[in-house]
């Protein structure tokens, strides 16, 4: 039986089916968000444009499944589609109950007058989204995390793959590679009106708005973008404000124009202790359409890993890059020596009319 949770019993099924997902599962890591109704509601507030439906797959009283259906209007303004997006995708390894819950999802797509649904996509591609196929250890922070099985079972429902997204690893027993610094040194002496500037040097850069401008410059042309919006940013900053970590955060310049960013997070569940390699994970590097090519990417990339490994960082992820992003995946490739580590997968669907 599928129901919409709307008491604290059923919401409380819906929040807490995770733990009985992976109770025996060394890897699982509580996320950090989505984790009960208020961070929900604290994500519909910041988003805005996104309107959300919640499922639980009941047989009896005991919960075997759930998710989530989010209709996000600006992205079907911007891309021009009737687009539906599932995630929180969470289920027993029972093909009828995951058949059951995505069809009750897939009906209420269709009954908003949606032709496709896409996912697992938490609130939106802003924030976190796919199913691991590969490499399944420990999670990084903000990165999804599911059983082995989960992929079988949204294929089982005739979802194929829409993107996939690569995490590449590096660690402190790797140097940098000499081809990676020495690119860095030519971009550095060809350009010299480029340079590399912590959050922490930039003053009132939260007021200017420099962050949410690069970042939607930067990301226009990524597969299903949709801009930040104003108050998701500076949730973002405040965020790294909290955790003391502006300055392990860049923004290139030329000259006094922003033009490149990359962003970083503490891996908190190896803070909490639970991983013994303190880890830092790289979530954005991107620089404005114009001012590609130059080796900007390069630059942000050497100063940042110089720095976590000053920093007694054991390990820093890439994470996530879209398989569809050729420059940046030859570029860590050729110029850092890295291969993908974790594969995330986005699925979709046409629903029939």
């Amino acid at each position: 039986m599928i129901v919409k949770p709307g008491n604290p019993y059923q919401l409380e099924l819906f929040f807490k089916l995770p733990e009985t997902i992976y109770h025996d599962d060394p890897n699982w890591v509580r996320p950090l968000v989505g984790s009960n109704i208020n961070s929900f509601r604290e994500a519909k507030r910041l988003i805005g444009h996104i309107d959300m439906e919640l499922f639980l797959a009941l047989d009896n009283s005991e919960p075997l499944g759930r998710a989530a259906l989010f209709i996000d209007k600006r992205h079907n303004k911007i891309h021009q589609e009737t687009t539906a997006f599932f995630g929180f995708f969470e289920c027993a390894d029972d093909k009828a109950t995951s058949l059951e819950l995505l069809n009750a999802i897939e009906r209420s797509a269709l009954e908003k007058g949606m032709n496709k649904i896409v996912g697992p996509v938490d609130f939106t591609m802003n924030y976190q989204g796919g199913l691991l196929i590969n490499g399944f250890n420990r999670p990084t922070v903000m990165t999804p995390y599911n059983r082995e099985y989960y992929p079988r079972l949204v294929e089982e429902a005739g979802y194929r793959k829409a993107v996939d997204l690569y995490a590449y690893l590096v660690t402190k027993e790797a140097s940098i590679p000499e081809r990676a610094c020495k690119i860095e040194r030519i971009v550095r002496k060809r350009y010299p009106d480029l340079s590399v500037k912590p959050l922490t040097n930039i003053t009132n850069f939260r007021r200017s708005g420099i962050l949410k401008k690069v970042y939607n410059e930067a990301f226009a042309d990524t597969w299903g973008f949709v801009p930040m919006t104003g108050p998701e940013f500076s949730n973002l900053v405040t965020g790294l404000s909290c955790l003391k970590h502006l300055d392990l955060n860049y923004v290139a310049f030329s000259g006094n124009v922003p033009v490149g960013l990359l962003l970083t997070v503490p891996d908190l569940y190896s803070v909490k202790g639970l991983n013994s390699r303190n880890r830092l994970r790289l979530t954005v590097i991107g620089v404005i359409p114009a001012f590609r090519g130059k080796g900007i990417e390069s630059m942000m990339g050497v100063q940042a890993l110089n720095e976590a490994k000053s920093r007694g960082y054991d390990e820093v992820e890439f994470s996530v890059i879209f398989d569809n992003n050729t420059a940046m995946n030859n570029l860590i490739a050729r110029e850092f020596g890295l291969e993908v580590s974790r594969t995330f997968r986005v699925y979709q669907k046409d629903l029939d009319l």
